[in-house]
């Protein structure tokens, strides 16, 4: 299995020990290969808002050295995980700075017709509240992409640090931990027996009629010509 995983922060903190047990009792039951992001360091940048990825083509961001290695990295995985810890009740700064740069590749815009074969996985941890806004922001980003199937881990720590974690919560982790990624791998080892998401085949379904009748983005449209999407054919 190949795993592709986007740490919120840089610090380790509870959310990163968290996708780390995560990928030790996936690599206990299925060999992975792992490549790991941490931001904001790969990636130092917000988007500017410039529409530049959308009505130019993705080359032509102003940050394309450091989003071309993440978008390959994403084409290449089996296991998509974005993690972040909760920042005012929602995502770090840095994760919704990837989200952002990240938005031409989705459904509305130019899906990779690899991301619709994609397990999604999102881990978040909080001392305090936000734990479910959080968790919907990352999931929102992995569905419009058009990923498959999508896990969700979150865990309310109730402590700032991982050794204040208390010795009874630390164990709720390790028991949720193991449960998780059994699923993960069961999903991965025979994914053309997954359910079809419905949102997935109705978004997907909206977005092929609206390109039908796009006069206003021809990258957009051409990209879905391309791919027969416009004529019948389906990724999934």
């Amino acid at each position: 299995m190949n795993i592709v995983v986007f740490h919120g922060n840089l610090r380790h903190g509870s959310t990163w020990h968290c996708t780390q047990e995560i990928l030790q009792q996936i690599q206990l039951l299925e060999p992975a290969e792992v490549t790991e992001f941490s931001l904001p360091g790969d990636l130092p940048y917000f988007c500017s808002g410039c529409f530049s990825c959308i009505c130019n083509g993705e080359e032509t961001c102003p940050h394309v050295s450091h989003t071309r290695p993440i978008v390959e990295a994403m084409v290449a995985a089996d296991l998509i995980i974005l993690a972040s810890p909760v920042y005012g009740l929602d995502v770090s700064g840095a994760m919704k700075a990837l989200i952002d740069h990240l938005c031409f590749l989705w459904m509305s815009h130019r899906p990779h017709p690899a991301m619709f074969q994609k397990i999604g996985l999102t881990v978040t941890t909080s001392a305090g509240a936000g734990l479910g806004h959080a968790t919907k922001t990352m999931k929102n980003s992995l569905v419009f992409w058009g990923v498959q199937n999508v896990f969700m881990f979150k865990f309310p720590v109730a402590a700032m640090k991982w050794d204040d974690i208390t010795a009874r919560n630390q164990d709720k982790i390790a028991k949720q931990v193991q449960t998780l990624a059994t699923r993960i791998v069961r999903a991965a080892r025979s994914p053309r027996r997954l359910p079809n998401p419905v949102f997935r085949s109705f978004f997907f379904a909206l977005m092929r009629d609206m390109q039908k009748k796009n006069d206003w983005n021809p990258l957009d449209r051409a990209h879905w010509e391309k791919l027969g999407w416009l004529s019948g054919q389906r990724p999934f």
